[in-house]
Parts: structure tokens; sequence; C-alpha cells
């Protein structure tokens, strides 16, 4: 099923949203894998995914549906630095990155602030993706959230969401889409990004 208007999105993400907060909140164990597992059921082989059904306050079912884009990125770490934001203290780290989205060769540079929040990390991003260069070069610029924990194993995986805003060229198809992605990154600062696109 396709969503349809802004009003429908924005529902499905503040429900989405609502679900994740409460379940990082709570004194539950849930992990951010666990909870995007509740919420999209991918099977690894050969990467489809199930609808997942919501009931409204109404009684009726809103559906996310599938996502119309997988992508996977590999980013780096490339520095890190203490910062202030707005009177709160964390670390702003830059990253750069590589994937194929939709057939397309693409990288990804932007910043990133990360913040404690009771043992959890809550990492504020903005990138952009540019793909080739010439007429049919594009560019997608991107605002992400998300929530990570340190797994026993040393490494940090985090869930969250991405808000692709302005998109031109042979990226405008991202233009207004709207991710879901979960990410693992290890001691060296090297990133493993999958993420589902919805419109």
């Amino acid at each position: 099923m396709q969503i349809h208007g802004y009003k429908s999105v924005t529902g499905v993400l503040a429900a989405f949203l609502f679900l994740f907060l409460v379940a990082s909140i709570s004194g539950t164990n849930y992990t951010p894998n666990q909870i995007i597992q509740n919420s999209i059921a991918t099977n690894g082989t050969t990467n489809t995914t199930t609808t997942t059904s919501l009931s409204s306050t109404d009684g009726s079912n809103i559906t996310l549906g599938n996502p119309q884009l997988n992508y996977t990125e590999y980013d780096k770490t490339t520095s890190f630095k203490p910062a202030i934001v707005n009177g709160t203290h964390g670390i702003e780290a830059t990253f750069t990155g590589y994937g194929i989205l939709n057939g397309i060769k693409i990288t990804d540079n932007g910043k990133a602030f990360v913040t404690n929040m009771s043992g959890a990390l809550h990492t504020v991003a903005r990138g952009v993706l540019v793909s080739g260069n010439g007429s049919t070069a594009g560019t997608a610029d991107h605002v992400d959230q998300g929530i990570g924990h340190y797994g026993a194993d040393g490494k940090l995986r985090d869930t969250g969401i991405i808000l692709n805003t302005k998109a031109t060229g042979n990226l405008a198809f991202l233009g207004n889409m709207v991710g879901i992605y979960k990410d693992k990154s290890d001691k060296a600062g090297n990133i493993i990004t999958e993420t589902w696109f919805w419109k």
C-alpha cells in the first residue's frame, strides 16, 4: 500500500518514533535491532520485507507497506572533537562514505553531533549524498536522528530515521523520502548502514 499525503507520513513516523522512544526509555532490555525487527521483518537471505500493521485510535489499520528502496552505505569517521551546541556537551564527528543507491554510485559526507542520554547515545546528523559529475549528477540533502548502544563486542549499534529534504539531478527521486536505518560502527570508526526508504 502506498501512503498518500504528508499527514499520513507524519502520523506513521510519529507512531514509530513514539514506540521506539518508549522502548528505549523503559527499563526493559530491548536492543535497537529488536525494535527495528518488530517494525520491519527482514529475511536476511533474500532481503524481502513483510508488511507490518498498527491499529490506529479510530480502529482502522495503518500499514507501513514495503519500502521503495533498500540501501547499504559504508562510512568512515574522519574526525572527532568535543563540541557544545546550545549548552549541550557532546562530540562532533565528521564522516565520509559511499554506496550504490538504485544502481547509482554515490558518496556521502556530513557531520554528526553525539550526546549521552542516560547511557544511550543520541545522534543528530546532516549530510549530502552526491552522484557523478556533469549533467546527470545529483545531490540529496539528508537530516538524521538516531539512538545507539554499545554491545558486549565494543561495537556501537544505532537505529534511527533519515529525512531527505532537497534532491536534484539523478537523485531527485530521493526528494521527500523518509528512511529508517540501522548501523554498526567499530572502534576504528568504520560504519555499515542499512536503510529502508519510503515515500
